[in-house]
């Protein structure tokens, strides 16, 4: 996996706004509000798939290595945790988690943080847990850099973009 990079951008503009697209690709997640620069993290759902996650649904070990990677990739962007609005989502792997599957569906960062829940106690062999959580290495890898960016950046929401 490539080193932990980021670009460096006026962080101001990103606190001014209370939406926040959230476009995550196979090796960088972008966050973007309209007029803004975009702020680009180096970590994908694809670096965390071939680099991380060999089991579905992954180990306690590979959870924690993928957090590790996404903290990394949070710090080195210089993001401050703040008092933000919504992520706005059109990702597929997102959309296909429950509470997010219709345009216009909100899910707030409480919910968010239970659908993590439940894939980590999946990964601690209680396979109920996961509930509706589709199986697989990438949407595990979404949820969890979802549920870091939510965590350590302050998002109160993500929402789907309505097409």
């Amino acid at each position: 996996m490539p080193a932990i990079a980021c670009r460096s951008y006026d962080l101001t503009l990103m606190s001014d706004s209370r939406i926040t697209s959230f476009r995550l690709g196979p090796r960088r997640t972008t966050l973007s509000e309209h007029g803004a620069a975009e702020i680009v993290l180096a970590i994908g759902v694809g670096d965390l798939v071939e680099a991380v996650f060999r089991h579905d649904p992954p180990t306690p070990a590979e959870m924690e290595r993928a957090i590790d990677l996404v903290e990394d990739a949070l710090m080195a962007s210089r993001l401050p945790q703040g008092d933000r609005g919504d992520l706005l989502t059109s990702d597929v792997l997102l959309r296909g988690l429950p509470g997010l599957r219709e345009a216009g569906a909100r899910l707030q960062r409480a919910d968010v943080e239970a659908l993590f829940q439940g894939l980590a106690s999946a990964s601690l062999g209680h396979p109920g847990a996961r509930g509706d959580i589709p199986a697989g290495a990438e949407t595990a890898a979404a949820l969890l850099v979802l549920r870091e960016c939510m965590h350590h950046l302050g998002y109160e929401a993500v929402r789907v973009h309505q097409a």
